[in-house]
This record gives C-alpha cells, sequence and structure tokens, in this order.
C-alpha cells in the first residue's frame, strides 16, 4: 500500500532550537531529532522515502496521521464535506433572529444599516410568523434572537411574539438572546424576561465614557448614554443572575487601549458575575460595499492584537483552534432565517435593511431571491473553493464569513477572508509554539 505525508502537516523549528511536526487533522505535536525533522523533509519530495522508517516510528506517524495512505486526504474532504452539509440541511433546530424593528434611538457613524427605515412589527406580521413558525413540522427545539435596529423599541412585538410562541407552538425554545444597545433594559423589561428567560445578553460600548459618549448620543436630545447603560447592567445582572452578559467594546486604531482598561475596570467591578468581555474590530468599507477601503485596525494586526492578549490572559480562549467542522451561521444553515419587521427574509445579519438582499418573505411559499440564497447555502462553501480544499488550517479552520465570500465572488470584493490568528504574516510559528508549550504537555 502506498504511503505519503499528509498535506496538513508543517513542520518548523522552534525558537529554542528543538523541531516539531505539527498535524491539523489530529491537532497533534510531535518533539523530534534534527535528523528526523531532515528527514521528514526528504520524505516530502520522495514519499518512496518512507519504506526507509522502521515499523514503530511508521505506526507513530500513521496514527498521528502525518503519515497517511495515497488518496486520504482526498477522502478527508469528502468526508468534511458530508459532515458539514449534515449540519447546514439539519432541521432539528429552527433558527431564528427577529428584527421587531430598525428603529434606533442612536445614530452610530459605522452602522451598516444604511437609510434604516422606522415602524415596528405588525399583528398581521406577527400572525404570519407564528404560521411561519408551525410550518417547520420537523424542528425540534426554536432558537430565538432579537435584533435590530434596537428591539426593546418595538418591546411590545417582543411580548406579544413570546406570548404567541408559548400558546400555540409546541416546539421548545432552548436559545433565547438579545442584541440591544442596554439603554432601554427597564425594570419592566427585565420582569417580562424573568418569565421568558434569555441565555444571553449582547450589549455594545464604543470604549471609556468620553468616547462612548461622543459615538452613541441619543437621537433626541444629543445626551451621552455610557453611564444609564452601565447603571442598566448592574440591574440586570442582579435581576438576571443566570443570563450570560456578553459585552462587545468596539475599538479602532485611537482607542486600543479602551479595551484594555474596561476589561480590567469592568471586570473588577462585576467579579464573580456571570459576564465577559470581548473587543469589536471595526471595520470601515469603501462607499460601493464591495472591498475595504481602509480598517481602523489592519487585518493582521488585529489578530496580532488578540494574540497578545490571549498570551496576557487579557482574553479567555485558546490562541489555536480545537479539532472542530465548520458548524457555519444563519447564512449557511437551510433552517435559520432572518426576519424583518415586514416579514422580509434575510440570509446574513450584514444585509438587514438592504432591500436587494431579500431572499423572500415569510408568507410566501417560493423564494424571491433564490440566486442570493443559494450563493449563501452552497456558492460560499469551502468545497468551492480550491485555496479552502489545499489549506493547512482546514481541519481546523471555523470557516470564513460567507458575506465577504459572496462579496469577492459577485461584486469585485477584495476582502482577505482568512481569519485565524495564525494565518497572519509570522504568526504560524509563535501561535503553534506557544501552544505547544502552554498545551501539549498539560
Amino acid at each position: 500500500m502506498n504511503y505519503e505525508i499528509s498535506k496538513y502537516i508543517h513542520t518548523f523549528i522552534s525558537s529554542k532550537g528543538y523541531p516539531l511536526i505539527y498535524c491539523s487533522r489530529t491537532n497533534a505535536f510531535l518533539k523530534i531529532t534534527k535528523e528526523l525533522y531532515d528527514f521528514v523533509l526528504e520524505i516530502k519530495k520522495d514519499s518512496s522515502l518512507i519504506n526507509e522508517l522502521d515499523d514503530s516510528l511508521l505506526d507513530l506517524f500513521k496514527n498521528k496521521k502525518i503519515i497517511v495512505k495515497s488518496n486520504e486526504d482526498e477522502d478527508y474532504l469528502l468526508e468534511r464535506q458530508f459532515n458539514e452539509e449534515q449540519i447546514s440541511y439539519s432541521q432539528k433546530t429552527l433558527s431564528l433572529t427577529l428584527v421587531p424593528t430598525l428603529s434606533c434611538n442612536f445614530d452610530c457613524p459605522y452602522c451598516f444599516e444604511e437609510g434604516k427605515r422606522v415602524g415596528n412589527m405588525k399583528n398581521e406580521t406577527i400572525e404570519q410568523l407564528i404560521l411561519f413558525i408551525k410550518k417547520h413540522e420537523s424542528a425540534k427545539q426554536l432558537d430565538i434572537t432579537w435584533y435590530g435596529g434596537e428591539p426593546l423599541l418595538a418591546f411590545g412585538v417582543i411580548q406579544k411574539v413570546l406570548s404567541r410562541i408559548n400558546e400555540e407552538i409546541n416546539i421548545p425554545v432552548k436559545w433565547h438572546t438579545i442584541v440591544t444597545n442596554g439603554y432601554y433594559f427597564t425594570n419592566k423589561v427585565i420582569d417580562f424576561f424573568k418569565l421568558h428567560p434569555l441565555n444571553c445578553i449582547q450589549i455594545t460600548l464604543d470604549g471609556d465614557r468620553e468616547r462612548h459618549d461622543k459615538i452613541r448620543k441619543q437621537k433626541s436630545n444629543g445626551e451621552g448614554s455610557y453611564d444609564k447603560i452601565i447603571n442598566n447592567i448592574d440591574t440586570i445582572l442582579n435581576e438576571l443572575p443566570d443570563t450570560q452578559i456578553s459585552i462587545r467594546v468596539n475599538i479602532e486604531k485611537e482607542n486600543l487601549d479602551d479595551f484594555i482598561c474596561l476589561q480590567r475596570e469592568l471586570s473588577q467591578k462585576w467579579e464573580g458575575k456571570k459576564i465577559t468581555l470581548y473587543p469589536g474590530i471595526l471595520r470601515i468599507e469603501n462607499e460601493d460595499k464591495t472591498a475595504l477601503a481602509c480598517e481602523a485596525i489592519p487585518q493582521w494586526d488585529a489578530l496580532k492584537f488578540y494574540f497578545e492578549s490571549y498570551k496576557k490572559k487579557i482574553l479567555n480562549g485558546n490562541i489555536y483552534p480545537v479539532l472542530q467542522y465548520n458548524e457555519g451561521c444563519c447564512a449557511t444553515m437551510i433552517n435559520a432565517y432572518i426576519v424583518g419587521p415586514k416579514g422580509e427574509i434575510y440570509k446574513c445579519w450584514n444585509d438587514v435593511s438592504d432591500d436587494s438582499k431579500i431572499v423572500g418573505y415569510i408568507h410566501d411559499k417560493k423564494l424571491t431571491n433564490s440566486s442570493l440564497f443559494f450563493r449563501y447555502l452552497i456558492g460560499s462553501k469551502f468545497y468551492n473553493n480550491e485555496d479552502c480544499k489545499q489549506c493547512f488550517f482546514l481541519p481546523i479552520c471555523p470557516g470564513y464569513c460567507p458575506w465577504f465570500r459572496l462579496k469577492n465572488q459577485h461584486e469585485n470584493g477584495k476582502y482577505i477572508l482568512c481569519q485565524c490568528i495564525q494565518k497572519a504574516p509570522n504568526m504560524l510559528n509563535d501561535c503553534l509554539e506557544y501552544w505547544y508549550e502552554t498545551n501539549a504537555n498539560s
């Protein structure tokens, strides 16, 4: 039987001088001698040299998937495609991102929802939404995310929808979350969500008090909002102790230090509470939204920032990804929908409020934009991209953004799709070595 070195291995000399082999298919390291390291490099050029390895070493390399059967890497791609398709086409979960209004009390300059329409979801649309949910008879669980605009500006709609779901829908709600600016989280709202528990609340800050208040002013009177939002978070943590609070801190070059300061300050303030802070890197697009004209923080610099933050324990998480299939997002899941206030359906959060990106309506049986629907669902997948199929990172890649992919494919976009920290220039060996030093022997 013919064997070869897998395309999913990476060999390098650590900064301390010892040779390492890393295999992304097994997420495994081997520390080897310099002599063996040089021999592996020769095997890459001439696979017949595999026959010169002793049996115990050959078995070890096979076990770690460093050496594989001919065509095994290609078979792995088919297996990966099959498993990811199972995830994409599963109908066990009905995932709904509900946009009860596109209105917002703030007017943040970077918001992608240009020309936001005012008005809330009407009773007629709520009725259609309930019927839409009932049609998904195969679903065993319901996931709901409230989104906007600012969804709490349409709190009455949220109350009606959840009441109707509780009364008429037999599918249990397993995941319930809201993306909000936090300004309208009043006692009335909190009391309601005690009856309809939230798994998670995402709230955004735009940096420290001074910067936040400069950007997130009330449309009506120009007043800042930082203190009110912080006070509301205090109340939420006390009144909804089982709900995870996720605070996104928007950062760009000018306020990079804001995240570090806020993370330290607010983590101490709410120590022991179910709250996490994470940096949100702002994107700045060109006028026709086909490419990045510039970034507040260039993509590679942003990834280096994440790396240093993980190393310094400012952020929790792994520097290197775990073995995983790409579970996708709303855009790539057949049973996931973003429903706007008029009953319009989108497949990506970035498309909300853009009429040209509506793929259908909840009251229609047929899609109104099937091309976009299938581009998201199928056209954006890794198996349609040769670079991804040949990529060393594929077994550990969490996946690229389908929205960026379609921009590049169909709108002359020039987005850098790769989002792994290790793809940043000169970062691969640093990340691998750090991962090995801190985890491989634990």
